[in-house]
């Protein structure tokens, strides 16, 4: 085989490889999006009123619990 023809011949099989690197590649992109984790959404920080004769912290009443 002349030296020629090799070099074609290998040049031939690099560029099959790359093709096949290509589609290989391809595949797992579609595949990685599957698995593609959504993002966080951020909770808006709520922040507490100071307590106001509407909303008081307490009732000012007392509860006992009895057994039975």
């Amino acid at each position: 085989m002349s030296e020629k023809a090799e070099r074609e011949k290998t040049s031939a099989d690099y560029l099959k490889t790359l093709e096949e690197v290509k589609s290989q590649y391809q595949q797992y992109v579609e595949v990685s999006e599957l698995y593609a984790l959504p993002t966080r959404k951020e909770t808006p920080v709520v922040h507490p009123q100071p307590p106001s004769l509407e909303h008081p912290l307490t009732t000012d009443t007392i509860r006992v619990k009895q057994k039975g």
